[in-house]
């Protein structure tokens, strides 16, 4: 496939991306290939994003968790070295947590992986896998929060710091990542990965915000600083994040990996840098 025709896959992915209302499930299914969508047309016009705004493309892949393209193929095929420092890819490492990027032109595994190949499903095991995703513009320094498993659940995770291991039991948690993109300068964007831990019954809690400390509904939540990281993109490029399936009480395999209907699978979160936007500046210079 040529590079045009992965960039136009790619575009096409961004238009037929869709958010849903936020406390519902953040992301929904569609479709990579380019497919006619004039019967689908939306009587209103579609919302433009202010010039400042940073697009990105946040895409959920799951299949089995013994697959090979997940557990090792993507990650032979991908920069994990330059994606974080070397201390802080032991630490996540050793929590279970895998990370890696890849340029805007991506290797031939991640494009089976994204659908840019005809070999995404194997006719025999399509309900096997799936993939949702959504696009999304924010400013810079705005945060989003992407729930990478649906459904409440319990488990222990054995956390693992400076050769120390701490164990919690979570119940009723849901795995979150927080994500805020903080341009750099023209064409880049840092963007900043926060791991937390949502769990517990739902109440009234004192919240810090920007005017203080204010009462809000929300579960207890387990931020883990140490697990936090970030990844230099360029216009294009991609950011993979995932768990370890050799790891089952890591906090890794927490997030990305689960039983569902008797099958173990695996997810993969893929964010795509569409667009770093303008800065103030440059919007106001044109």
């Amino acid at each position: 496939m040529s590079a045009r025709d992965t960039a136009y896959r790619w575009h096409c992915a961004g238009l037929g991306l869709t958010l849903t209302v936020a406390g519902c499930t953040l992301f929904s299914p569609f479709d990579l290939t380019p497919t006619d969508s004039s019967s689908q047309r939306s009587a209103l016009p579609p919302l433009k994003a202010p010039a400042d705004a940073i697009q990105l493309q946040i895409v959920f892949v799951e299949r089995p968790i013994d697959d090979p393209l997940v557990s090792q193929l993507i990650w032979q095929d991908i920069d994990q070295v330059g994606a974080v420092p070397p201390a802080k890819r032991q630490v996540l490492e050793d929590n279970g947590l895998r990370v890696g990027q890849v340029g805007a032109h991506p290797p031939g595994s991640v494009q089976k992986l994204l659908g840019l190949t005809q070999e995404l499903v194997d006719p025999t095991s399509s309900d096997q896998q799936f993939m949702r995703g959504r696009r999304l513009g924010l400013r810079s320094s705005q945060e989003t929060e992407v729930q990478t498993i649906d459904a409440l659940q319990e488990y222990t995770i054995h956390y693992q710091f400076a050769g120390q291991e701490e164990i919690v039991d979570y119940k009723q948690s849901r795995p979150i990542f927080k994500i805020k993109p903080v341009r750099i300068q023209e064409g880049w964007v840092r963007l900043e990965f926060t791991p937390e831990i949502h769990h517990g019954e739902g109440r009234m809690r004192p919240t810090p915000t920007n005017a203080g400390w204010e009462l809000r509904g929300g579960q207890n939540t387990d931020a883990r600083h140490a697990l936090k990281f970030d990844v230099m993109l360029n216009n294009g490029e991609i950011a993979i994040v995932s768990g370890d399936g050799l790891k089952p009480q890591s906090f890794g395999y927490r997030c990305f990996c689960q039983v569902a209907d008797g099958r173990r699978t695996q997810r993969v979160l893929i964010i795509r840098l569409a667009d770093a936007g303008q800065s103030g500046e440059s919007s106001l210079s044109k």
